[in-house]
């Protein structure tokens, strides 16, 4: 779940699903001149897409914090709960094809690398650790029973992987940094430039209408992105079940950016 703070005092709570599909936005036009675009195409935007379905049934009865405040994916403090449900992203992207559960494999296993948990047990280190290790076999998995597939084959080199991977953390950072929003983030690193292993960085500027990126790696001059989630008027609840049956009775919200050249 993603809570975002509305000018209003309100609540938008967007589920992590929702977000997912706003990621793959962000990469359906990658590709020009000066970037490749992703290959293979409909499996590396189908693992955009999945990659947070995993969350599907927390958000069916999502969390309160302490306080009584919606919980987000962030604050979340249940690692072993939050590996399973990176394990269920896997498993569902893979089932719907091999390709987009590798991304999205590899895609948990950097963050874990990159954003280290603090104050975490040895136990819970060891969790992840084991987390890892299954993708790196299911990338050998992968590579093996997929070579006579030459479409798919021929990117399932290390570089090729990386630089879809990080396609996917572009759309994943853009669309988090809008809808939670992240102020004052201004570049998204490690952009993929030739599907081989090199990145640069883009610069990311937004408001509440639009979105711009310089460099521009997408091969259409404009296009919308979109996000929906449900309003809440109220701001804390006594218990889950009342903030169950408000998140089910409150009005769907949705909202677009325009995506520009900066």
């Amino acid at each position: 779940m993603i809570v975002r703070e509305m000018p209003s005092g309100q609540l938008l709570c967007i589920h992590q699903t929702s977000h997912g599909l706003m990621a793959a936005e962000f990469c359906r036009h990658w590709g020009n001149d000066d970037f490749r675009p992703p290959s293979p195409y409909p499996e590396t935007l189908l693992g955009i897409a999945q990659h947070d379905n995993g969350w599907y049934e927390w958000e069916l009865k999502p969390k309160l914090r302490s306080d009584g405040y919606p919980m987000d994916f962030l604050h979340d403090p249940d690692v072993l709960g939050k590996i399973n449900i990176w394990r269920l992203s896997v498993d569902r992207a893979y089932t719907q094809h091999p390709y987009a559960g590798i991304l999205t494999g590899q895609h948990a296993v950097d963050l874990y690398q990159t954003y280290p948990i603090p104050s975490i047990t040895e136990s819970e280190q060891a969790h992840i650790a084991e987390f890892a290790a299954e993708q790196q076999m299911l990338l050998s998995l992968v590579q093996d029973c997929m070579n006579m597939d030459t479409r798919i084959s021929a990117r399932l080199h290390q570089s090729a992987i990386d630089s879809n991977m990080r396609l996917l953390q572009f759309g994943d950072q853009a669309s988090l940094r809008v809808t939670m929003p992240w102020e004052g983030m201004g570049a998204i690193q490690n952009c993929p430039v030739d599907g081989e292993g090199t990145f640069t960085e883009i610069k990311m500027t937004f408001n509440e209408e639009s979105i711009a990126f310089e460099p521009w790696p997408f091969g259409v001059p404009e296009f919308d992105v979109h996000i929906h989630g449900r309003m809440l008027s109220q701001r804390t609840f006594e218990d889950e079940e009342r903030y169950h049956s408000a998140l089910s009775e409150a009005p769907l919200y949705s909202h677009q950016w325009r995506v520009v050249a900066g």
